[in-house]
């Protein structure tokens, strides 16, 4: 790291970005997991065909939705937040410089200028994941932009994939930190450092 001394406001936006982001990871998991609307309206149909009850599968999906909606609402909440925290961080970054070496900084050792590339990447995955999930939520619908909000959604979701495995790098790597040559680095984040 460039500066052993975290301000307020960087060690705030670290931890409510990182609260926010295991907040829409985890919903996300639930959404394409437990709470899937398939296999809630698979199950709402076969439990009311048990009791003699027949559903169509459109009214069993429309139960599911419903089922769901309320789990999956925190999802939009934790992108609403983290919309609000990373424009926040991006200003943080432009006004008081990044805490990290950039990848293209020739003072730089290639350990460090792996972990500013990894920064940087998660930084262009948020702001598209961000972009593309207020565009789905509030941009146009129709069989115009069918194949458009399918190649978001994709995107959506592959820079989802490369959020969650940075967060088990993350913590990977500052536990290595931690036990090796950056003692001290947790603590730095809650309390500031010197």
């Amino acid at each position: 790291m460039k500066q052993t001394h975290f301000s307020l406001l960087h060690r705030f936006l670290h931890w409510a970005i990182a609260l926010g982001v295991l907040l829409a990871l985890f919903t996300a998991f639930l959404n394409a997991t437990w709470l899937n609307i398939p296999g809630i309206a698979q199950i709402i149909a076969s439990s009311l065909a048990e009791n003699g009850i027949t559903v169509s599968s459109q009214d069993a999906s429309s139960i599911a939705r419903k089922i769901r909606t309320p789990m999956f609402d925190w999802h939009f909440y934790a992108g609403y937040a983290l919309v609000a925290l990373l424009i926040l961080r991006w200003i943080d970054l432009f006004v008081s410089k990044p805490k990290f070496d950039l990848p293209c900084s020739k003072e730089a050792t290639a350990h460090q200028k792996l972990r500013g590339g990894l920064y940087v990447l998660l930084y262009i995955a948020l702001t598209l994941i961000l972009a593309i999930g207020l565009f789905m939520k509030f941009g146009p619908r129709g069989d115009d932009v069918r194949e458009l909000r399918a190649v978001l959604k994709a995107i959506h979701i592959y820079c989802g994939y490369f959020v969650g495995v940075y967060v088990f790098v993350h913590l990977a790597g500052v536990f290595i930190g931690e036990n090796t040559t950056e003692k001290g680095i947790v603590s730095k984040m809650i309390h500031g450092g010197k």
